[in-house]
């Protein structure tokens, strides 16, 4: 499937009041006025509408409440809504269907997704709108920050960002995540060199963190002596344990021959406290385990119903393929009666049942939306049931400490019973000795806990290590893997960029001999023979920037391979004082290649210098503005 958008309609709203409404159509879209008349605001309204995070508005764009945006993804027709406001990451809420549906739709049938990817269940706005534009998703939760605004940042050329970069400007942002934005779009390789990026760089975080770890655990281990192996504490907590079980012993011949009769009431009071604490942890003991097998159910259950999400998904993919191959099913009989329908088999785009106008559009929207249900409900099981065994996880370990407290009463029980008053003199002496090796028996304990997390640390060191050694020859082998893609895309891109720049007006070029145009989406530059100040003018590398832009676009429609979804938004194509012919030069370039193209694309570009006899062409979106009619209708009320 070829990545494709297309812009249809885009309105903006406050209550009742439309500030602006217009259609856009495939191809070239202009919108002309001078400056200052507001063709930057639609620019950004575009960008937050698809999914851009804007959160610096122009002052008249403020009076905005929500903008509303058609698009064809794909092939299926989606209307977004988004309200505007100054705050980071706003969610976008969409509806499966055309702009005039979606007005008419309750808010039910309106589904709203957040910026970011939850938390194991549902889905972002960005995955949704991924999967309907045909852009590979990332599996990986580490590679999920690629959105619709990283994407955006290269498809919308606005006037704010710096003229020598290729991505729109913004605060936090690193050379991985604009190389992974550089090859998706480029079409190489998906997420693998991406993701290994990531994680080499998480494996390096939490190898760092462990030796340091590691080494603050031995300097206090070392603070007890020369005993900090696991073996030497073992001994010497076997050799306290041995104490403790003469001692046990010799209690137990001190009782041997003692009676009940002899028992003082405080030692009868005692041994009632001791019997209720008893049946009071036998019975959690119970309670956990019911939990237990309750828990064990649930989960032997919901892996079930899993398998049964995913055959049905897997059953409704073949189903829509083969519905969209073969078309939609035509009946020459009631499936109800079987009586003969009375009418021929439709052929005019109407429902041979009902007779409902239907459409391939409104069939992918329908077809999108179940399909995200499906995987919603996947999302959201799996999250239950990772949640479910954990908690079994979390249960096993308190039946463990439960069952130990449970041992421990009956041992203290069994003693206790036999406790006599007579003996307390020589009890007492006993039990001071086993709280004294109990309290040994415990801080041994404690060290051998101490000397299992160092030696646990230790391994996961020599794991951590040996890990970030295979990662960095998974690197380095998928790099290898992905260089003729890379050579074949970006040889492309450089080659359409000099051919542009050629067709520059000669009597304003400053670009002298042109051999290669040399860009990195890691570092975010692009030059001229690799050198970045080989553009003496500013009017002459607004041209070098967008002749690069437009190149890469252009790459788009020539190699399917490409990523990038056949849609550009360039606001910033005769910026810096250039003068109007050679605005008009560049216009009629991006003309030029919009016409030579058969791939389905759009273009959005806006200017105040239109070429003449673009002026009044079919190209322009709504009408010519000026300052004193402006871009968005806002009365003064």
């Amino acid at each position: 499937m070829t990545s494709s958008l297309k812009l249809n309609r885009l309105s903006v709203h406050r209550g009742k009041s439309v500030f602006y409404d217009e259609n856009f159509h495939a191809g070239v879209n202009i919108i002309h006025g001078a400056n200052g008349s507001g063709k930057s605001t639609i620019a950004d309204f575009i960008y937050f509408a698809l999914g851009g995070d804007l959160r610096e508005w122009r002052e008249e764009a403020y009076l905005a409440e929500y903008v509303l945006a058609e698009i064809t993804a794909g092939e299926a027709v989606l209307t977004l809504r988004r309200d505007v406001s100054s705050d980071a990451m706003r969610p976008m809420s969409i509806y499966f269907g055309s702009y005039e549906e979606a007005l008419s739709a309750g808010l039910t049938s309106w589904e709203k997704f957040p910026y970011k990817r939850p938390d194991g269940t549902g889905l972002s706005f960005s995955q949704v709108l991924f999967k309907a534009i045909g852009i590979p998703e990332a599996i990986s939760d580490g590679v999920s920050n690629i959105t619709m605004h990283q994407l955006l940042r290269v498809l919308y050329a606005d006037q704010l960002t710096p003229i020598q970069r290729i991505f729109r400007v913004e605060s936090f942002d690193t050379w991985q995540t604009r190389q992974a934005v550089g090859d998706m779009l480029c079409g190489i390789g998906g997420y693998d060199l991406y993701a290994l990026q990531l994680f080499l760089r998480d494996l390096k975080k939490e190898y760092d963190a462990t030796v340091l770890r590691w080494r603050s655990l031995v300097s206090i281990a070392s603070s007890y002596g020369d005993k900090i192996l696991g073996e030497h504490i073992q001994v010497a907590k076997d050799e306290a344990i041995s104490r403790r079980n003469l001692l046990l012993r010799q209690i137990d011949e001190l009782l041997a021959s003692a009676t009940d009769a002899a028992k003082s009431a405080e030692s009868d009071q005692l041994e009632k406290i001791q019997r209720k604490e008893y049946l009071n942890d036998r019975a959690n003991v119970e309670d956990i385990r019911k939990r237990i097998e309750t828990l064990k159910f649930e989960i032997e259950d919901g892996e079930q119903f899993i398998e049964h999400l995913k055959e049905s998904l897997r059953d409704f993919d073949d189903a829509g393929a083969s519905f969209f191959a073969l078309g939609a099913l035509r009946f020459e009989f009631c499936p109800s009666c079987f009586t003969p329908m009375a009418h021929a088999p439709s052929t005019d785009g109407t429902c041979s049942l009902c007779g409902s106008k239907v459409s391939k559009e409104e069939d992918q929207s329908r077809v999108l939306a179940v399909k995200l249900d499906f995987e919603m409900q996947v999302n959201e099981s799996l999250a239950l049931q990772s949640a479910r065994k954990e908690e079994l996880t979390r249960l096993n370990s308190e039946l463990r400490i439960a069952t130990n407290k449970l041992n421990s009463r009956i041992l203290n029980l069994a003693h206790r019973t036999r406790t006599m008053t007579r003996f307390d003199e020589l009890l007492s002496e006993a039990n001071r000795k086993i709280g004294y090796l109990d309290s040994e028996i415990e801080q041994l304990e404690r060290r051998m806990a101490l000397a299992d997390e160092i030696a646990t640390l230790s391994a996961q060191k020599e794991a951590l290590n040996s890990r970030i050694e295979t990662l960095n020859g998974q690197i380095e082998a998928t790099e290898t893997a992905q260089q003729h893609r890379k050579r074949v895309a970006y040889t492309e891109i450089s080659s359409g960029a000099k051919a542009l720049l050629e067709q520059d007006l000669q009597e304003h070029s400053d670009f002298g001999d042109i051999e290669t145009v040399n860009f990195s989406f890691a570092n975010d530059w692009f030059a001229i023979n690799n050198n970045q100040n080989r553009v003496g003018s500013a009017s002459g590398m607004v041209v070098l920037k967008n002749s690069f832009l437009l190149s890469l676009f252009r790459a788009s429609l020539k190699d399917k391979k490409f990523n990038l979804p056949r849609f550009i938004i360039m606001d910033n194509i005769e910026d810096k004082g250039m003068v109007e012919e050679r605005s008009w030069n560049f216009q009629r370039l991006i003309i030029k290649v919009s016409d030579q193209s058969e791939t389905p694309h759009q273009i959005i570009f806006s200017t105040s210098k239109i070429a003449p006899e673009l002026a009044n062409s079919d190209y322009v979106v709504g009408t010519k503005y000026s300052r004193t009619r402006h871009t968005l209708n806002i009365s003064p009320s």
